[in-house]
């Protein structure tokens, strides 16, 4: 998923799902601990919001939060819905009452960029991660041949202990990561705690294995004992690890239809949910397989059902309709 926009499943009624803040009365974002104003569009009124979390949420505090924020959308004549990535936090959805359901976000990945390429195998392992302590990077430093994949940055001044290690200095395109992963003989995901981890996913549509640690937000949703193999966080295990899958590598074929199969039940699941909103409000009637079929099976993904919250200056309400009415 991406921030600041939003990704459009019905136009009548307008229903949006986001990832990030929301821009309560008339255009205030808290982002970052500071406030901006990012005003929409007046045509622009969802009746229902779909929220997903960047991060585990699996806390009273943080589903707390998420219990205002429902209310101050219901104050602004919207119905707030959370969905979350882990069984967790969905146990903890339901302690609190809060509208939604549990549906990993991973499930919005475009399974046609990501994808089995035929490329040489150059590493033993790829870490897609931001340089920062989270991540754990020098638990891949005894991974002789590795490839480090952030937004950017030098990550042999970072992480010493990777300076035997490939990186990126500029950013990536989404089909030259896709090259990388292929190239590599497993995927690494090294956190204690962050969300579902759109990279573990990425890392199986292209038919490579992962190693993770033990993990909380739900990347783990994903996960069976033939792809991925979850050790302690140890440099020493996480190498053992990657060497299993270097000398026994699963198919990929298997691996990316097993983590399909994942998906599109979710996604199917996803899309009966929103119809019966749909039905609620007196829309017309759309079969979820139908709906998950245009929103999800274009060759960009659900990214054609997506647009920044900027660009919604660029459209009339019926230039709006016209582009994403199902």
């Amino acid at each position: 998923m991406l921030f600041h926009g939003f990704y459009i499943f019905s136009t009548q009624p307008l229903i949006v799902s986001f990832l990030g803040s929301y821009p309560f009365f008339g255009g205030f974002v808290y982002e970052q601990k500071k406030v901006t104003y990012k005003p929409l569009p007046k045509w622009f009124r969802p009746k229902h919001v779909i929220e997903h979390i960047p991060g585990w949420c699996g806390t009273p505090k943080q589903m707390l939060l998420r219990k205002i924020k429902a209310t101050l959308h219901s104050l602004e004549g919207r119905t707030h819905h959370l969905m979350v990535n882990a069984l967790d936090e969905e146990q903890l959805r339901k302690r609190f009452f809060i509208r939604g359901g549990h549906f990993n976000q991973n499930f919005y990945i475009n399974e046609h960029l990501y994808k089995i390429i035929d490329q040489p195998k150059i590493y033993d392992a790829i870490y897609t991660a931001q340089l920062n302590s989270s991540k754990r990077l020098w638990l891949a430093k005894n991974i002789e041949k590795l490839m480090v994949v952030s937004y950017g940055g030098d990550l042999h001044s970072y992480c010493p202990e990777l300076k035997h290690a490939d990186f990126n200095r500029e950013f990536l395109p989404r089909q030259e990561l896709a090259k990388k992963y292929n190239q590599a003989y497993a995927g690494l995901i090294l956190s204690a705690v962050e969300g579902a981890n759109l990279a573990s996913s990425e890392y199986l549509l292209c038919g490579i294995p992962v190693v993770s640690t033990p993990s909380k937000g739900g990347r783990d949703e994903f996960f069976t004992p033939e792809n991925s193999i979850i050790v302690p966080p140890d440099a020493e295990k996480v190498a053992e690890a990657v060497q299993t899958f270097k000398e026994l590598a699963p198919n990929p074929q298997d691996i990316r239809e097993q983590t399909l199969k994942k998906m599109n039940d979710w996604r199917l699941a996803y899309c009966t949910y929103i119809a019966n909103l749909i039905a609620q409000e007196g829309g017309k009637k759309i079969e979820p397989e139908v709906m998950r079929e245009k929103i999800f099976a274009a060759y960009d993904g659900i990214q054609s059902r997506y647009i920044k919250i900027a660009d919604l200056y660029k459209l009339s309400w019926q230039d709006f309709q016209d582009k994403f009415s199902l």
